[in-house]
């Protein structure tokens, strides 16, 4: 394989290239698969390497990004991130939630995790927000016998409104009726 060839898969971050060559940016010290998303590098700093060994030993280290010192199968960087982004949400559901802040968080944009949350999950952070919310509130409704508006505060929906609709919709019962149905 040509440098040409090899600079091509790392200029489009071709990943039919990962595990055939690495290459290191000179300027950074840190060596990537070729198809690392991080900010192409420029050519005059780039050089290859046929293996793993060879970069470190020349004294590169991995990449935070693409994580070259791990192998394919046990490293996914976007599945990673989305683990995160579940758990922040699992965490605080019942709370305000700002995805700006949470995309912040994880160092990505708003958009971005929206995509890869809708990818992996195959629902909106929003629809899964609510889905945890109305599982809470089918939990309370259940097991307690506390009002349905307190029920409502601590699942986290301040609208009584999208409440009723969002647990009917779920349910195909007001919360009433659901809860009246256990007894």
């Amino acid at each position: 394989m040509t440098s040409e060839e090899k600079w091509k898969a790392v200029s489009t971050c071709n990943n039919y290239y990962d595990g055939l060559f690495y290459y290191a940016v000179i300027t950074t010290g840190i060596f990537c698969r070729p198809s690392c998303k991080a900010k192409t590098p420029l050519k005059k700093n780039t050089i290859f390497f046929d293996n793993i060994e060879d970069a470190l030993k020349d004294g590169f280290r991995p990449c935070k990004m693409c994580r070259p010192d791990l192998n394919e199968t046990t490293y996914e960087p976007n599945k990673e991130l989305i683990e995160r982004a579940k758990e922040i949400i699992n965490n605080s559901y019942n709370k305000p939630l700002n995805r700006k802040k949470i995309a912040q968080k994880l160092g990505v944009s708003n958009n971005h995790l929206a995509r890869l949350f809708k990818h992996y999950y195959g629902m909106t952070i929003s629809e899964y927000i609510i889905e945890l919310r109305m599982e809470e509130a089918t939990r309370l409704l259940t097991h307690t016998d506390i009002e349905i508006t307190e029920i409502a505060l601590k699942a986290g929906v301040k609208s009584m409104s999208n409440f009723y609709k969002s647990f009917k919709e779920r349910t195909g019962l007001t919360p009433k009726e659901y809860r009246m149905k256990r007894l």
